[in-house]
């Protein structure tokens, strides 16, 4: 494996931003609550300040406080309007245009196009489209594909039981939200347990869901929300990449505070401990229907293990990082069953491969993943990031781990998710 360069000389403290997943949440439920509500710990990264100044444009009051938090003033889903034709760009944001258009197709007489970037315009739609349209929404890819920009016209939406193909946090959540604009019933069951954040902030906000086992529940109306205070933790999504830094160095070990800890997103935890990573959660508490903690990460020596594919929905996003955790790990790397990765800001099994390749690493690509032997060397090589936030991260930490100049073709895309990424990273001595 890798040589281990990075030799921290004192315990590294550090906070990482509000948890990305949970802010988009956070604008959408606080739009559909009635009252004033207050966002703590809110993620002003480019992609939900999109879905943000989307909201707003729908009427949504945003006031962003001295202390960083935001006041969300709404008067309920009903309230919702726009001009015919209006136009919210939501940027780089997959998660806040899918599950604004699951909310939005549920609100009567609204006339809205989503759309986003370059990037998000080769991102697939069907798989909210099609049980979206079952539902009785009229909502449509413009250029009769199944991709944005979209046109939804809102409409009374009818009770509705969908059973899902994949396990998606994103298609789970714009049928809930889209059933909670429209005051309908939904019956949801996925094949393996995604993300579960918006059950819990429905649960947190009073609404009713009954669960028939881990992977299928039922929700029914009244969904009568009133305004609260959310707060959000850090992501763990952006602590996973010092969390990697932290096990693959050496010396002191490293101290991340206010950490979400809902239990559909730490498989990354349980990944790295299988793999021979210490990390030690500190201080668990709960807010807002969401478990938080402190982690305390050891330099460890890591090992190759196989990776369960029922733990594929809650490491989704962490793969590319995992992948780099890899290439310090006893006997490599593999991962399976993760086809969902090709859906994603870009076709990451390809940039995670392609990326490998020019370092030096012999890599074997699959069409639900890839798989690596124990690597003993890396070379400098220019990395290609394709527009998308965690392939330019990952590779970042690569290149801090064994100082090593890997020169990126862009990284503004790391805004998206991590502004002040760079900031953090060149703070670890």
């Amino acid at each position: 494996m890798l040589p281990k360069k990075l030799n921290l000389t004192r315990t590294q403290s550090i906070s990482v931003p509000g948890d990305k997943s949970l802010s988009h949440r956070a604008v959408l439920f606080s739009a559909l609550a009635s009252g004033s509500s207050q966002i703590i710990g809110f993620l002003e990264g480019e992609d939900p300040l999109n879905t943000l100044r989307s909201f707003a444009k729908l009427g949504v009051s945003f006031e962003r406080q001295s202390d960083g938090s935001y006041v969300a003033k709404s008067e309920g889903p009903k309230a919702l309007t726009a001009k015919p034709g209006t136009v919210l760009d939501f940027g780089n944001a997959g998660t806040g245009i899918r599950l604004s258009a699951g909310l939005l197709s549920g609100i009567q007489g609204l006339d809205v196009q989503l759309t986003g970037d370059e990037s998000l315009q080769k991102r697939p739609m069907a798989r909210i489209l099609a049980p979206l349209q079952e539902m009785g929404a009229k909502i449509n890819a413009i250029h009769a594909n199944d991709r944005a920009p979209l046109m939804v016209h809102g409409s009374k939406l009818r009770d509705y039981s969908y059973s899902s193909p994949i396990a998606s946090a994103q298609v789970k959540s714009a049928l809930m939200l889209a059933a909670i604009a429209s005051e309908v019933s939904l019956d949801f069951n996925e094949p393996e347990k995604s993300r579960d954040h918006t059950e819990n902030m429905v649960r947190f906000l009073g609404g009713d869901i009954q669960f028939l086992s881990e992977t299928q529940f039922k929700m029914k109306p009244p969904y009568q929300f009133q305004a609260n205070k959310f707060q959000i933790p850090g992501d763990i999504s952006s602590a996973a990449f010092f969390i990697v830094l932290a096990l693959a160095s050496e010396g002191e070990p490293t101290l991340i505070r206010n950490v979400g800890l809902n239990p559909s997103r730490i498989g990354i935890l349980t990944v790295l401990k299988g793999m021979g990573g210490r990390i030690e959660i500190q201080n668990p508490r709960t807010a807002c229907g969401e478990e938080i903690g402190d982690l305390l990460i050891f330099p460890s020596n890591l090992q190759k293990i196989s990776i369960e594919s029922a733990l594929i929905p809650s490491i989704i996003d962490e793969i590319p990082i995992l992948a780099i955790a890899g290439l310090f790990s006893k006997g490599g790397f593999s991962i399976r069953n993760a086809s969902e990765l090709r859906a994603k800001e870009s076709d990451r099994i390809l940039s995670v491969v392609s990326n490998l390749q020019k370092i030096g690493v012999q890599v074997q690509e699959f069409s639900d993943g890839f798989e690596f032997d124990e690597v003993k060397e890396i070379h400098p090589a220019k990395i290609l990031t394709y527009m998308d936030h965690r392939i330019a991260m990952s590779f970042s930490i690569l290149s801090r781990l064994t100082q090593l100049p890997l020169e990126m073709d862009e990284t503004s895309w790391v805004d998206t998710s991590f502004p002040g990424f760079f900031s953090y990273l060149q703070a670890f001595d």
